[in-house]
């Protein structure tokens, strides 16, 4: 073994705990990184999978009622690969043991699995329902597992107005309900929302679709025009009641799918490379010092031959152990966190199958990444020490300039142990930026870790009790005069009932477009009250639209200019309106209308699709169970039971995500701390040797020394938080996301408890670079400095 590998085995030993705390800089970046890269990678595999064994289409169309003779033709427009028709509609069930209504869709299931060309249905339990048997049929796998349902079982729908029972066949996963939820809630819901497939004569003969069809779906050839092959189906199914086509992109469960993906694609981006640029730095200042501190060591190399290639290639070797032991803890966490945060998203999307995957190519990354920013992290001061002449390495580093210059004539009536501390501070002010700089970044750490439960707190404040202020939403079969909002006010329990009008829209400017729904309201609606960016509220215009601030910075418009929207549903009108106001949002995009104006634009009588009611909490569960005995109420969306939903689905994942930051906050809190006392304990050994024997006690000498530790956290406090809120804005504003808006809000509490966490991994560590102190060897620092 060479003299310098000996060398570097007594070093790693003799700086384990230095070595230890970097390894842990480094663990945490490649945890980020593996965990962030792996979660999304495993979501989009088990995505891709299904979708293609599954054959999920390309292009959706709903109708009133269109012959199935129409199919043929569909099929001949340019691009077209495969056609399918099917019969289907809203269902409500009659479900024991449920607290409000279960929303469900019932779709036809031909006769025999050959026919079944797209949205192929994966069984997990049971078979498909037999072609003779109309009473059997096929349930989603997310309903039956939260209600433990079995093969065998009965259940009670209404189907458009009619009761009918099914005895449960097979249950199964549909790429169509990856993402399960009832109308009108942005969250899974499987305890409230049933998919139910059944035998395409039954379902035909319940919905009065016999020889017709409701919704047609197909799949594009290779090279096909989307945009086109659209406007020709929207063509020829305008006759017969079409509402419209659109892409995956619109279809509800692929686009929440895909706005999570995209978050997840942003996140393993951003986030990585926001630990590994901290990690960078604080590498860059805690090794850099370390080499400092060994440049009589190098002199010494350099004096006895070895050339500064060698002595670059021993602390290259050092590097590379740290980062060994760093990457091989990190990509372990990694890989396990990775795997949870899986498990967190079964609730949200279910894929039959969701293996966890790691490619090879992800950890030889991380080790590869960390490695070279390790070297980042010494070469600027291997560099300035391998120039030094080895004569004046083997000298003292001169000590920091401090006097008259800096503090003038204060300066000289000081004590001598507040002066030390101000000289190591001030004295070499590059080195006390760089060190306050890396403290400062531990803050944030736990920050992005705590402010979710801020963020969801502010999201659910501002939706569900600025703006959504009834207590529950009821969907209408179909349109209904204005009467009906009246009649239900008289109902026992209802403290009041607004009626809105919601029609599906596109809306386009330009040559951007968006699929929506349109939401008439009355003027001074209390239960749906819109605002704007201070949170005032904002009267429904009687003129123009009001849009969210999302969906217009999406369609490129401001307040004033006017867009072309096209009414999918009744004529298909087209119209073009000012946008007259811009309000927030949190969930979805938004776009209000004054209802008598909606009604207008739709040449109809005065119509409400949907009440939303304020409720007698006494009297909820009893109201409830009349309006599901109403033949036209087809869905009840009750706010506590989706708060309590809100609360059970996200709560594991902003919990697995507050600990993991968290977490890293305190390693690198503890890993920059740690490491600059060790530093300058060894680069002051010599000067606390002498004030010991000068007659100095200990607690007074590692006052000294943790004195300056003590300032720089000081400083570092208040420079941490304005990182905190401008990292938590960074990240949040590199979001694409549809589904809902993630507000940058922080709390007085959130940043309190990350300036403690930090504060008490400081003083952990001041604690145990005291009992150094404690055992200075004084004779050893003494020779070191002659």
């Amino acid at each position: 073994m060479s003299v310098l590998d000996r060398k570097l085995l007594r070093d790693l030993w003799a700086l384990r705990g230095q070595v230890l705390t970097i390894a842990l800089l480094v663990a945490v970046g490649v945890a980020v990184l593996v965990m962030s890269v792996s979660s999304f990678l495993s979501l989009r595999g088990a995505q891709e999978a299904f979708y293609a064994e599954s054959r999920f289409p390309d292009v959706f169309a709903k109708v009133k009622r269109a012959p199935r003779t129409l199919l043929a033709q569909i099929a001949e427009i340019p691009g077209v690969a495969v056609v399918e028709g099917r019969a289907g509609g809203e269902a409500r069930v009659d479900w024991p043991g449920a607290e409000v209504p279960v929303a469900g869709r019932v779709l036809s299931l031909p006769t025999s699995e050959e026919k079944l060309a797209l949205n192929r249905l994966r069984l997990i339990a049971g078979r498909l329902p037999e072609a003779t048997r109309h009473d059997e049929a096929m349930i989603h796998a997310a309903f039956a597992e939260a209600w433990q349902v079995r093969p065998g079982d009965e259940i009670a729908v209404i189907l458009n107005g009619r009761r009918e029972r099914f005895r449960i066949a097979g249950i199964a996963h549909s790429p169509e309900f990856v993402f399960t939820s009832r109308p009108g809630s942005p969250l899974p819901d499987d305890r409230g929302f049933l998919v139910l497939w059944a035998n395409e004569e039954a379902v035909a003969r319940a919905f009065d679709m016999q020889g017709a069809f409701g919704e047609v779906v197909l799949t594009l050839a290779p090279g096909a025009s989307e945009p086109a092959v659209i406007a020709e189906l929207d063509r020829l199914l305008l006759p017969w009641g079409g509402t419209g086509a659109y892409g995956r992109r619109d279809q509800p469960s692929h686009r929440f799918l895909e706005d999570d993906l995209a978050e997840q694609r942003t996140m393993a981006v951003t986030v990585p490379l926001v630990f590994f640029g901290i990690a960078a730095f604080l590498l860059n200042v805690v090794l850099g010092r370390m080499v400092e501190a060994q440049r009589e060591q190098v002199a010494a190399l350099k004096a006895l031959g070895y050339p500064s290639f060698q002595i670059a290639i021993h602390y290259a070797k050092f590097v590379a152990v740290i980062c060994l032991l760093g990457s091989s803890l990190g990509i372990a966490v990694g890989a396990w966190r990775g795997v949870g945060m899986l498990e967190n998203y079964r609730p949200f999307f279910r894929f039959p199958d969701m293996p966890y995957l790691l490619p090879a190519w992800l950890p030889l990354l991380a080790a590869a990444a960390s490695f070279a920013v390790a070297m980042i992290g010494i070469f600027a001061a291997l560099r300035r020490i391998l120039r030094l002449p080895a004569a004046e390495g083997l000298r003292p580093a001169p000590p920091a300039a401090f006097g008259g210059r800096v503090l003038g004539g204060v300066g000289r009536r000081l004590a001598a142990r507040t002066k030390i501390p101000l000289r190591g501070l001030l004295g070499r002010p590059l080195r006390t930026v760089l060190t306050v700089l890396g403290i400062a970044l531990a803050v944030p750490m736990v920050v992005l870790g705590l402010f979710w439960w801020d963020a969801l707190d502010s999201m659910v404040e501002l939706q569900f009790d600025r703006i959504e202020r009834g207590d529950a939403f009821v969907a209408l079969t179909d349109p209904r005069p204005s009467r009906a909002v009246r009649e239900m006010t008289l109902l026992p329990g209802v403290l009041a009932a607004e009626g809105q009008r919601i029609v599906p829209v596109r809306i386009r400017a330009a040559q951007r477009s968006h699929l929506l729904a349109l939401t008439g309201l009355s003027a001074g609606a209390e239960l749906r009250v819109p605002r704007d960016a201070d949170l005032r509220s904002v009267p429904i215009p009687q003129e123009g639209l009001a849009l969210s601030r999302r969906l217009a910075e999406r369609l490129g418009v401001r307040a004033g200019d006017t867009v072309q929207v096209e009414v999918l549903e009744g004529a298909r009108r087209v119209h073009d309106l000012p946008v007259a106001a811009l309000v927030e949002d949190i969930i979805g995009f938004t776009a209000l209308i004054e209802i008598g104006a909606l009604n207008r634009l739709m040449r109809e009588d005065d119509l409400v699709s949907h009440v939303a009611l304020r409720v007698d909490p006494l009297a909820a569960e009893a109201l409830w169970q009349r309006l599901a005995e109403r033949p036209r109420v087809a869905a009840i969306n009750v706010k506590a039971v989706w708060l309590r939903v809100f609360d059970e689905v996200i709560a594991g994942l902003v919990l697995t995500s507050a600990v993991a930051l968290t977490g890293s906050g305190v390693i690198i809190a503890v890993g920059v701390v740690y490491n600059s006392a060790r530093v300058a304990l060894q680069e002051r050994g010599w000067e606390l040797a002498s004030l010991r024997v000068l007659g100095f006690t200990r607690r007074e000498v590692s006052r000294i020394l943790l004195a300056e530790l003590a300032l720089a956290v000081l400083v570092a406090m208040p420079l941490g938080l304005v990182l905190a809120q401008w990292f938590v804005g960074l990240i949040l504003g590199a979001r694409d996301n549809e589904s809902y808006d993630v507000p940058a809000v922080i709390s007085t509490a959130t940043f309190a408890t990350a300036a403690l966490v930090v504060l008490g991994s400081a003083l952990a560590s001041a604690v145990v670079v005291r009992r150094r102190i404690d055992r200075l060897d004084l004779i050893a620092a003494l020779k070191a400095g002659d």
